[in-house]
C-alpha cells in the first residue's frame, strides 16, 4: 500500500499564535521554542538583549557553520513577525 511521505526539507510555516505573542512579550525562551515548534539547536527569535541565544538583526553571525548560526534568517523573520503581531 503506498504512503504519502512528507519531504525532509519542506518549508515549515510557523503560526504566530496569541500564546507565542505572550511568550515573546514575557521573554520566555522555553515557552516560545515549544509554542513555535523550534528545535533546540535553532536560534531564538527573542532579542539578544533578552537572552544570549536570541538574535540581533543588526549583527550577522561571523561564520555560519553551526546549525545555530544557520537558523539566523529564520529567527530574524520570526522576530519581525512577532514584533509586528505584538503591536
Amino acid at each position: 500500500m503506498p504512503t504519502k511521505r512528507t519531504p525532509r526539507h519542506r518549508n515549515i510555516k510557523r503560526r504566530i499564535s496569541p500564546e507565542a505573542i505572550e511568550a515573546f512579550r514575557a521573554g520566555d525562551y522555553a515557552a516560545l521554542h515549544r509554542i513555535l515548534g523550534l528545535r533546540p539547536w535553532e536560534m531564538s527569535p527573542l532579542p539578544s538583549e533578552v537572552t544570549p541565544l536570541g538574535c540581533n538583526p543588526d549583527h550577522l553571525p561571523n561564520a555560519r557553520v553551526t546549525l545555530f548560526d544557520q537558523s539566523f534568517e529564520q529567527a530574524v523573520d520570526l522576530q519581525r513577525a512577532l514584533m509586528e503581531a505584538a503591536r
